[in-house]
């Protein structure tokens, strides 16, 4: 009985492993990869850290304050009390 069950496993999964392989082969192949839009890159601007907590942040979303550079003005108030 439990031969019989394991020749019947046996055949289950040669037969999905077959059907697998079938399908892989006499399948649609895949798209290819799409290329990234033409004209429409973003350009990327300077990078500063800030002082408070050394995150990486685009210049132009910096707090500056006393010619420190900080992510935020939580960030600045926080260093100033330290």
């Amino acid at each position: 009985m439990i031969v019989r069950f394991l020749q019947i496993l046996v055949a289950f999964v040669v037969v999905r492993i077959l059907w697998g392989l079938v399908r892989s082969l006499f399948g649609k192949p895949a798209s290819p990869p799409r290329a990234a839009p033409t004209g429409a890159t973003e350009q990327r601007g300077e990078v500063v850290r800030c002082e408070g907590c050394d995150l990486h942040i685009p210049k132009e979303r910096a707090v500056v304050r006393d010619g420190r550079t900080f992510c935020s003005d939580a960030c600045a108030v926080s260093d100033a009390e330290a």
